[in-house]
This record gives C-alpha cells, sequence and structure tokens, in this order.
C-alpha cells in the first residue's frame, strides 16, 4: 500500500540526517548561500491522519507550501503509516519563490515525516528537534481520530500557538473535545465564510437593525454534505446576529440539501405575517441571489462573492 510520505515530495533521508542537511542546503558557501532568503516566521505542522487520501495530502501539502509563500514558514507534516511497527521515515523539500518584482525571493522548506500511530513519545521528541524553537507553532490537524488528539493534549500540543482543523472535511465534531484551552482551536471553515459574512452583513446593515430583530421566528441553513461545517459557522453567525440571547421561542435548524440540488449553502430567516430574508449560493457559482421582504415589497439582489483561496484561508484563521 502507498504510504502518504510517499507521495510528497522531497528527499529521502535518515530522520537522524534531516537537520544536519537542512544547515548544510541554506548554508552552502558565501557566493550562493539561501540563508538571507530565507526568515521563517513560524512553525507550521501539518498533521494527518490515516484515512487522508494520496489525493488530499498532496493538494493539503501544496497549500501549506502557498502559505509558505507569503508567510515564511518552517513546515513539518507528519504522515501515519497504513500499518503500525513501521521505523520512521524523513524527507526533506525546500523551494524558493521569485516575487512579483522578480527582485525578491523567498525560500521555505518542508519537513516530512513517516511515523507508526503508537509512537507518541518519539513523535514528540523528533517534532521538537525539527521546530524552529524560538517561533510561535501552529498545528493543522486533517482527519485525526479524537483519541488520538485527546492524547497528544499533553505533549504534541502543549506549546502551540494555535490549533487548526477543517469541520467539512472531519468525520467528527472535532471543536467539542475537552480542548484545554479552547481559545486555541481555530476552524477553517469559519475563516471560510469571511467574503459570506462581509457581503451579506453590508447588505443586512442597510436594513433597520429592530426591522431585522421585529416578529422573527425562525433560522434555517440548508447545506450540501461537504459544506457542513461552513453552515454550523453561518447558522452561528445569523444566531449571534439576530436573537437575543433571553429569546428561546426563534426556531433555528441545519438542514441537509437533497443530493440532486444545484444549490450549495442557503439560509432561509422567516418573521411573522408572512415576510423573509432568503439568501442562495448555487454549485459552481460565485453568483448568489437574495430575496426580501421586510419593507412590504420584495426586492431581489444577486451578489458576487469571490472565495478565499485555500491559503488565504489559512492565514484568515491563523492570524485573524
Amino acid at each position: 500500500m502507498t504510504e502518504l510520505i510517499d507521495v510528497l515530495p522531497g528527499i529521502e533521508l535518515p530522520v537522524g540526517a534531516v537537520s544536519e542537511e537542512l544547515s548544510k542546503m541554506w548554508g552552502g558557501n558565501k557566493e550562493n548561500a539561501l540563508s538571507e532568503f530565507r526568515a521563517s516566521q513560524m512553525n507550521l505542522v501539518l498533521h494527518f491522519g490515516r484515512t487522508v487520501s494520496s489525493e488530499s495530502a498532496k493538494a493539503r501539502f501544496e497549500v501549506a507550501v502557498r502559505f509558505a509563500q507569503r508567510y515564511p514558514s518552517r513546515i513539518i507534516v507528519l504522515c501515519p503509516f497504513s500499518k503500525d511497527n513501521q521505523p520512521m521515515q524523513a524527507k526533506l523539500f525546500s523551494q524558493c519563490f521569485i516575487g512579483d518584482s522578480h527582485r525578491e525571493m523567498c525560500c521555505c522548506e518542508a519537513l516530512i515525516l513517516g511515523f507508526s500511530s503508537e509512537d507518541n513519545g518519539f513523535l514528540f521528541n523528533q517534532v521538537s528537534v525539527w521546530l524552529e524553537s524560538d517561533l510561535p507553532i501552529y498545528h493543522w490537524f486533517s482527519e485525526v481520530r479524537a483519541e488520538r488528539v485527546v492524547k497528544y493534549f499533553d505533549h504534541l500540543l502543549k506549546r502551540v500557538h494555535r490549533i487548526l482543523f477543517d469541520s467539512n472535511i472531519e468525520s467528527y465534531p472535532i471543536r467539542d473535545l475537552p480542548w484545554p484551552n479552547s481559545q486555541k482551536v481555530v476552524d477553517l471553515a469559519r475563516a471560510r465564510l469571511l467574503p459570506i459574512r462581509q457581503a451579506i452583513g453590508q447588505y443586512l446593515s442597510g436594513i433597520p437593525f429592530e426591522l431585522l430583530r421585529k416578529e422573527l421566528c425562525v433560522i434555517n441553513v440548508h447545506f450540501v454534505p461537504k459544506r457542513k461545517g461552513d453552515a454550523f459557522h453561518l447558522m452561528q453567525w445569523l444566531e449571534y446576529g439576530l436573537k437575543s440571547i433571553e429569546d428561546t421561542s426563534i426556531d433555528s435548524k441545519l438542514i441537509e440539501l437533497k443530493p440532486n440540488s444545484n444549490k450549495s449553502l442557503c439560509f432561509e430567516i422567516q418573521y411573522g405575517h408572512g415576510q423573509f430574508i432568503h439568501w442562495t449560493q448555487f454549485e459552481d457559482s460565485s453568483i448568489s441571489h437574495l430575496t426580501q421582504n421586510l419593507g412590504g415589497i420584495e426586492k431581489k439582489l444577486s451578489i458576487q462573492i469571490k472565495p478565499l483561496l485555500p491559503e488565504q484561508e489559512l492565514s484568515e484563521a491563523f492570524y485573524f
């Protein structure tokens, strides 16, 4: 069976030789040393689970590399083997990028580790050796089982600055784990919603707040399965903006769309006397549609919402 470490780029090295090879690579001689172009700002740990597909692993690795072009990072990729009791393996990946002005260059590195899942202590020790010790650590979980994440609380995650996951792809509500400090835990799905929140929020800000709250009855969010995380955070945002804490009479539901629907994400807000706000985003389209009749006259609006690039979602989640 092909292991995740096998599908990622890089040169194979003994685990113990990676740090030395890295030092030689950036050092070189005075004429061709690249160290001046390598000024890392952070450690980014991309941590895969066993169920991640080869295609998904490559795609997320490429997102991390593109992120590092803008925010220079030491990337550490953790790839569990499909079977236990295998010795650790390592790869070293490096790449330099020419900036838009063609006078700037940025270099990044990725240290890739193949490990057996039971190697908790060895995994922590090896990651500690590879980290840039004076820089903040950002840990990105990707389909790691809940029981494994919890086991990492006391060592691998002890010093992290922020913990990231994507609830669109996780098979369980990772946000509900007993995190020691939940303030550090961030969902990529929430970051992904930024353009939607901005566009809809800008429109709704033109409606008197009293009108948005008066006789509010129902908030429903409809979603396709691959956007379940987006739907959760869209509902949270709508409830936070429209509901008062003491109001328990408003009915809120997350509703999965039918498989043959051409819609991707929608919400409907219902008021007394037949008033409503409806918003719909369709599959493979940047144009969404909003309809409302709060003023007694039905109004329709097409809203173009440009999604964030995956690397922009990372920066939004990490820094904002």
